[in-house]
């Protein structure tokens, strides 16, 4: 018998924990970034998230 596949779709955003590991940068500086305007971020309740779309967007124009 083999466990069921998680069927939920990837979550279209990502905690300051995931995108701090993505990027290998701390919270804090994820934080700074986003006080400054460089990147937005959205409340989800009383936590801190980022849209991927705004994620991939930041590192488009990171590389460029």
């Amino acid at each position: 018998m083999t466990a069921p596949k998680d069927t939920h779709p990837p979550s279209p955003f990502l905690t300051p924990a995931d995108l701090a590991a993505r990027w290998k940068v701390t919270p804090m500086t994820l934080r700074r970034w986003r006080k400054a305007g460089k990147i937005k971020a959205s409340m989800l309740g009383r936590g801190v998230r980022f849209a991927l779309p705004e994620v991939e967007r930041f590192e488009r124009e990171a590389q460029a």
